[in-house]
This record gives C-alpha cells, structure tokens and sequence, in this order.
C-alpha cells in the first residue's frame, strides 16, 4: 500500500505531462505592467522593448488591442526599426496573436509585414513573417513558419482590428527561449522613407513547458520514492 501511495504522484505527474494543455506568456492582463516600461519581468518572462521611446505601450482598434512600442511614426505599434523580446523557460510556444495588421489600403499604408525571429538560447532557429494578403475580396495572411496555421480574429479593415491568430506550434515542435517581434518594410513601399508602412501589435503569446521538463520531474519523483523505501528497508 506504501508503495502504491508512492506511484500516485507520479502517476499524476505522468498524466499531466500527456495532457499538457498551453499557458499565457502574454496576455490582456500583462500589458498594465509592462505599461512605459523598459524592461520588466512578469510571470517568469523577461520583456524588453528597444527602439522608438524605448518604452512600452498599448494600443487597439476595433476591439482588439495588444502592446507596442511608444514613439516611433505610428506609436505604442512595433514600427520598422523597433522591437519586442521575450524571454522565457524553455517552452514549445503553441500560438500567439498579432492585431492591427493590415494589408495596405488601410490609412494610406502599404502592405504589413510581421517578422518574429525565435531562438533557443543563442541559436537563432529563425526568422519567420505573417504577411497579410492584398486580395481585398477575403482576409488572408501567410506565415512562413515551421508549421503553423493563420486564422483571421477580426478583418483588416478600418473599422477593424486586423488581427490574426497563428496556432499549431508556429515555430515548431522545440523548445524555445526567447522570441523577437520586429516589422519588415514592404516591397511595394517605394519611396525615400518607408518606416511608417509596416506595424501592428502583439496581443497575445501561449506556450506548453518543454516535455523534457517534464521527464525529469518525473525521475526526480521516482528517486525520491527509490531512496525513501531504501531507508525503510535499512531501518
């Protein structure tokens, strides 16, 4: 009996680590910490913010809402030149949402792109862009990730949020330890200055914890139960 109440919690574990479900590593209830912030920690991940003020800032459109970079030409938005870093455990990242979007016509601008470039540690495992669609008849985006899926959460129109979940292990099935959220300047932008035609936000980042984690947990449960049983048998 002993030793079946030793197996219990590692069964539990065992059984957690299969149903593994994703968790929030950026979300609405993020954004009031990061607020005019540099750099900050919230929940175990590192936020850094560069270009532009250099601070964080929200902004939203048509119900959807996400953190940015304040300053810049189009404020608390990731402008061509400014940033976002994640930095985080090691975690398999499930999904993560980007707003205001657009494909180009919307307020005089030029078809935007999204560039998120992941890392594992120093190793950068690559540099990946959501671009949105210029067909104006159907809102579409394509995400030249690993794998991944591009769902449109409210239309890129200007009475719209232009946001767009991408789920399905977007940069894959590894581990990750940092992603950077830059903009990409179009090609169809053709004039002397074109850093102001490509921004959005980011609204939302969900991860699941590396299995890995959760093997050696697990072999750390069974030790202890191993060692425990070893001093009874000794006494």
């Amino acid at each position: 009996m002993t030793m079946f109440k030793k197996l219990v919690p590692l069964a539990a574990l065992l059984a957690i680590a299969g149903t593994a479900h994703a968790v929030p590593l950026l979300d609405g209830s993020t954004y009031g910490w990061l607020d005019n912030q540099t750099s900050t920690t919230v929940n175990g991940v590192t936020f850094t913010a560069a270009g532009g003020d250099g601070t964080f800032g929200t902004k939203g459109a048509g119900g959807w809402s996400g953190i940015g970079v304040r300053g810049g030409d189009s404020g608390n938005e990731i402008d061509v030149g400014e940033s976002i870093t994640m930095s985080f455990d090691a975690q398999v990242i499930s999904d993560f949402t980007l707003s205001l979007l657009f494909n180009g016509p919307e307020f005089g601008d030029y078809q935007e792109i999204a560039q998120v470039s992941a890392y594992n540690g120093s190793d950068l495992i690559g540099s990946f862009t959501l671009t949105v669609g210029l067909d104006g008849a159907a809102p579409s985006a394509t995400w030249s990730g690993l794998s991944g899926v591009v769902f449109n959460q409210s239309l890129p129109t200007e009475d719209g949020g232009g946001a767009w979940l991408i789920s399905g292990n977007p940069f894959g099935d590894g581990a990750l330890t940092s992603l950077v959220f830059t903009s990409l300047t179009s090609s169809l932008c053709q004039s002397s200055y074109c850093g102001n035609q490509s921004d959005y936000v980011v609204t939302s980042v969900s991860a699941v914890p590396e299995p890995s984690t959760y093997a050696l947990m697990a072999a750390g449960l069974g030790v202890v139960g191993f060692l425990s049983r070893r001093r009874r048998v000794v006494a």
